[in-house]
């Protein structure tokens, strides 16, 4: 139960969750909208099994209220009166590693890790606003645009254009490594005493100096996923990785929460320094970060291998690490290279941009070296 999510709090979560399901429902980028009379019928029902999933209001037994008006206003209502008889919230990956997949997170958990967030913030800075570029229906944009805020008692600010608004001491500015990195190239002026926090993907070394050099007086780094939650930070890139306090390390790979005895397996393969810090050595599963989202390049190949035009495929990085992207080569079937082409083409102008390979390089054979095995082209 939450006492401190307010209806302006659940409203802006839902806006955000809206543009989101409507653009992937519609495979189009959604026009401004405010009223639910401006979406048709079955758009309507989606968008209600979405924040019935979201909120998970089928505790209640009221979740078919939300078919009975149309106001967005009426919704928000609904929501946040009833989320104060509710266990938690449930958020969806970005499904970049496969079908997406959903995940419960308990207010009591969403809660602690809000608090020592703000604990870890407080030993470097006197927190006034926090300024979040991030979508508030995703884990990380909830905890650091939503729940932060809330529990630090400081008002929020959601970025809903394309750059930042007026800045002022105090102010705590969250977002994802790309646009950290557009910050750091733009040569961005910080006013004294603001911070940032850096979430979904390690920050690269040259961009995280290159804001503090500008500025920036500290930036906050937070290992995590939406599986987990933030687990852990660090201020310096070349420091480990200190965990939150609401977290405790069980084993090599596994941690679990303070007074909880469930073990919760990290996704990355960590060497461990003592029971509270500890640095990364890559994932488990082989999933890899570009712009900020977690992409499997296995899954990725998986995904090409289902065209009928395309007998092999390999999909590798391509590009430094800090602007990586994936590119592809592949082995048609036999005489239909045209015909692959215009299949792969089709079919990843609908992809996100972060699977999407930049380029696709075509051969009759895989390339490999001199022992026959699989090399880079």
């Amino acid at each position: 139960m939450t006492q401190w999510l307010t209806k302006a709090d659940c409203k802006a979560v839902m806006h955000s969750l809206f543009c989101a399901e409507l653009a992937a429902y519609r495979g189009d980028t959604v026009p401004a909208w405010q009223e639910l009379q401006e979406i048709d019928s079955l758009e309507r029902l989606h968008l209600a099994a979405c924040v019935n999933e979201f909120f998970c209001l089928h505790e209640t037994g009221l979740e078919d209220r939300l078919l009975m008006t149309y106001s967005f206003d009426d919704w928000a209502s609904f929501v946040a009166e009833a989320i104060t008889e509710t266990s938690g919230l449930t958020f969806r990956t970005s499904g970049s590693t496969g079908s997406p997949s959903a995940h419960f997170h308990r207010w009591e958990h969403i809660e602690a890790e809000a608090n020592a967030l703000a604990r870890r913030l407080a030993s470097v800075m006197s927190m006034k606003r926090v300024i979040s570029w991030l979508p508030l229906h995703h884990l990380y944009g909830f905890m650091l645009g939503v729940a932060l805020p809330c529990v630090a008692g400081v008002p929020r600010n959601a970025v809903s254009g394309v750059s930042l608004p007026s800045l002022s001491s105090g102010d705590l500015v969250v977002t994802v490594p790309p646009r950290w990195d557009y910050l750091a190239r733009s040569n961005t002026v910080w006013p004294g005493h603001v911070a940032g926090v850096s979430s979904t993907a390690t920050l690269s070394p040259e961009t995280s100096s290159r804001l503090i050099n500008q500025g920036l007086m500290g930036m906050l780094d937070i290992y995590g996923s939406t599986e987990t939650g933030g687990v852990a930070t660090r201020w310096q890139h070349d420091m480990p990785y200190q965990l939150l306090c609401h977290w405790g390390h069980h084993d090599t790979q596994s941690i679990k929460r303070v007074g909880d005895d469930v073990i919760t397996p990290l996704l990355d393969k960590a060497h461990w320094h003592n029971d509270t810090t500890f640095t990364l050595n890559g994932r488990h599963d082989g999933v890899i970060s570009i712009g900020g989202v977690n992409v499997s390049p296995s899954y990725v190949k998986q995904r090409l291998l289902s065209l009928e035009s395309v007998e092999e495929c390999v999909v590798r990085t391509t590009g430094n690490p800090a602007q990586q992207r994936l590119k592809a080569f592949i082995v048609p079937a036999s005489g239909q290279e045209p015909v692959a082409a215009q299949d792969i083409a089709q079919m990843i102008a609908k992809w996100p941009a972060a699977e999407r390979p930049v380029s696709v390089t075509y051969g009759d054979a895989l390339p490999t070296n001199t022992l026959g095995k699989l090399s880079d082209w």
